[in-house]
């Protein structure tokens, strides 16, 4: 009895280090879904020729930046309302450079 309440008492102190840290990440599943949304599209666009490896790179340098608008919003633990609406303007942005470059007939 005391060997089982010894194991559960070292679970519960062992797994309050990763409880704290995930609390501690704030999380945007929403701006996440919509960036691998648009890698996927510009993965695609550049395996069926639509953009050209030019083309691609800077969409991919695109989408760089709004990963470290990410990371930077993240970084204090808090993403605040003004942080979360810039980077979804700058993922409007970037979606339409996307089907910009996408559609303009360069292969």
């Amino acid at each position: 009895m005391i060997n089982f309440k010894t194991g559960i008492a070292a679970l519960i102190v062992s797994a309050l280090p990763a409880l704290a840290l995930a609390q501690a990440t704030p999380t945007t599943p929403n701006i996440d879904k919509r960036e691998a949304r648009q890698e996927q599209r510009i993965q695609q666009g550049a395996k069926s020729g639509e953009l050209t490896p030019r083309e691609a790179a800077r969409l991919e340098k695109g989408q760089a930046r709004v990963q470290r608008m990410e990371t930077k919003a993240k970084s204090d633990g808090t993403v605040t309302a003004q942080e979360r609406k810039r980077i979804q303007r700058e993922q409007s942005q970037q979606s339409k450079r996307i089907a910009r470059q996408k559609h303009d007939r360069q292969r």
